[in-house]
């Protein structure tokens, strides 16, 4: 597939100029954006978008206000940003399945970074991957949010996504008749495959619906322990079911009227920001889950390793699941040339294996990885312009 045609191969050689080096200025005379975070200030989103803010005032005429919840919640985001509330955001495709189904279809093949070939941060990976696959291989992605009046500035992810329960989870018999918090489709697959109840809750809902038994397991990261305060309700955690990440992410996604008022040189700043945010967003995602984790019994949580039996099962669902995604998202999305698009995506997501395999925990390392291989090759004169 063709690569779309708003996207240059290389920038000019001023422009990266002014986008490393930045301009002087004064606080007074900046023009200062609004960020909408729907997520607590302890959150990784939330220092992602204070790093990228820092980086923007650092090198240009702009500042860029961070707002935590207090502006937009996670639903209110997609909308907040068409409409010019918040400048930009952190948009979640999957809360709006038929306005965004063609990025959709990436972040439910996320269980294709924990299958087959293991890495340390599979994270890394996706978000690399569904970054490439978006910008150079699915023009039809850019243009669901051009209608929605956004300008795509990449995707990061979550570490492995495991059970935080308030009930053990241990067996495959132990999997049946609980209730599985679900942040997208694929995830609420896998519970209802092992006999669970799917419940699709929004995540600032999460603490209040496992600490009233509306679910018994939340299927996150380990990093939600904190992002979310969920330590102080969750008991047990279930190591690496169900698998997958959540990368079902538009970090940054700009309104398309804020992004063509700025000059192309704050647009090449903006770029270079944007391979930032989506590596600190993984980064720390990865970060503090590998903490977390460390940290769990010492603050009265069970951590289990599951059973061969569940892996080789679960290992099974994710091939047959391939069929079902591809199924439904023509079916009932509309989507057309589906498998060829799940083949270009699996590809990207061994692809990026490989380049990720070493630096899961250097953020710089995996910041100059995105510049180079994705946001390096996006024109900054065209891009978004049309």
């Amino acid at each position: 597939m063709k690569r779309p045609s708003v996207l240059g191969r290389t920038l000019a050689a001023a422009v990266i100029g002014l986008s490393i080096a930045g301009v002087a200025t004064s606080n007074a005379s900046a023009k200062t954006l609004k960020a909408a975070v729907g997520l607590a200030t302890s959150s990784a989103q939330y220092y992602a978008f204070e790093k990228f803010a820092d980086y923007v005032e650092a090198n240009s005429d702009l500042k860029v206000k961070v707002f935590s919840m207090s502006l937009l919640n996670l639903k209110e985001t997609p909308p907040g940003v068409r409409d010019g509330i918040a400048d930009m955001g952190f948009v979640l495709p999957p809360y709006y399945p038929a306005e965004y189904a063609e990025n959709n279809l990436a972040s439910n093949l996320s269980m294709l970074s924990t299958t087959g070939r293991q890495v340390e941060s599979p994270g890394a990976a996706m978000a690399g991957a569904t970054s490439e696959y978006t910008y150079f291989h699915c023009p039809e992605c850019l243009a669901e949010y051009k209608k929605e009046n956004q300008v795509y500035l990449g995707t990061g992810s979550s570490p492995t996504y495991i059970m935080l329960c308030s009930t053990p989870v241990r067996t495959l018999e132990e999997l049946k008749g609980k209730k599985y918090r679900s942040g997208a489709a694929n995830f609420g697959r896998w519970a209802e495959h092992f006999g669970g109840v799917k419940v699709s809750i929004p995540g600032n809902d999460i603490y209040e619906a496992l600490g009233q038994g509306v679910i018994d397991c939340a299927m996150l990261s380990a990093t939600e322990l904190t992002n979310l305060s969920l330590f102080d309700l969750v008991k047990f955690v279930t190591r690496r079911i169900p698998g997958g990440v959540f990368s079902g992410v538009a970090t940054n996604n700009v309104n398309v009227d804020t992004w063509k008022d700025l000059t192309t040189e704050e647009r090449a700043v903006f770029l270079k920001a944007a391979a930032g945010i989506n590596a600190d967003l993984t980064w720390k995602y990865y970060s503090d889950a590998k903490k977390n984790l460390e940290d769990s019994p010492g603050k009265g949580v069970e951590v289990f390793e599951p059973t061969p039996e569940i892996m080789a099962a679960s290992d099974a669902f994710v091939k047959g699941d391939l069929k079902v995604i591809s199924e439904q998202f023509t079916k009932d999305y509309g989507l057309t040339n589906v498998d060829a698009k799940i083949v270009k995506i699996t590809e990207l997501v061994e692809k990026w294996k490989t380049l990720t395999a070493d630096i899961a925990d250097d953020r710089d390392a995996l910041a100059k990885l995105y510049w180079d291989e994705i946001y390096s090759k996006i024109d900054p004169a065209t891009f978004g312009m049309n």
